[in-house]
């Protein structure tokens, strides 16, 4: 992803937050954006097919109507003004600024943790403490993810950083290393 649609989804995530802390709405919005990231999920196209040109405006506005209809006003302008700006693919990135700024207001850290083999419960403790000891947390909540394709080792992405002691990642320093 490119600098400036990241930046870019961070505002629109900071601003959501912002409208929602302010309506009071800060709690329900979360969750209704915890939804959206579902239908996120579950159709991982649907950002391109509320951008797609092939589709007449009146077929987009009907998808985007049946989307929010369900939603709070809130989220339902939220959705409205990413679709009038033609952000609907960046969804997913701007709820997670969303996400982040939401735990962070309750003194948590997410912690996305990539690893090759699946975590035992005593691992998770430790990493939760060594990542809320390296970012100045009391609590942590991890998002733990398998991957073997790291080949060991962890990727921990929190408060916007990212840490890659994957093994995959040091063989590739490595590989350029050698190749100088």
């Amino acid at each position: 992803m490119k600098t400036e649609n990241l930046t870019i989804d961070r505002r629109y995530g900071r601003v959501l937050y912002e409208t929602a802390k302010e309506e009071k709405h800060l709690d329900e919005t979360y969750q209704e954006l915890v939804v959206l990231r579902d239908v996120y999920e579950d159709v991982p196209e649907l950002g391109q097919i509320l951008s797609d040109d092939r589709l007449e405006p009146f077929e987009k506005v009907e998808i985007l109507h049946d989307l929010d209809k369900d939603f709070s006003e809130t989220v339902s302008k939220f959705l409205r003004v990413i679709y009038e700006y033609g952000r609907m693919q960046e969804i997913p990135q701007i709820i997670e600024e969303f996400e982040f700024l939401y735990y962070e207001n309750k003194g948590i850290l997410l912690a996305d943790v990539t690893s090759a083999i699946e975590l035992s419960d005593k691992q998770d403790e430790k990493l939760k403490e060594k990542i809320a000891k390296s970012f100045d947390y009391e609590t942590v909540i991890l998002r733990k993810k398998v991957d073997p394709n790291i080949l060991g080792g962890l990727v921990i992405t929190a408060a916007h950083k990212v840490i890659d002691n994957s093994v995959r990642t040091q063989l590739a320093s490595m590989h350029k290393e050698l190749l100088k």
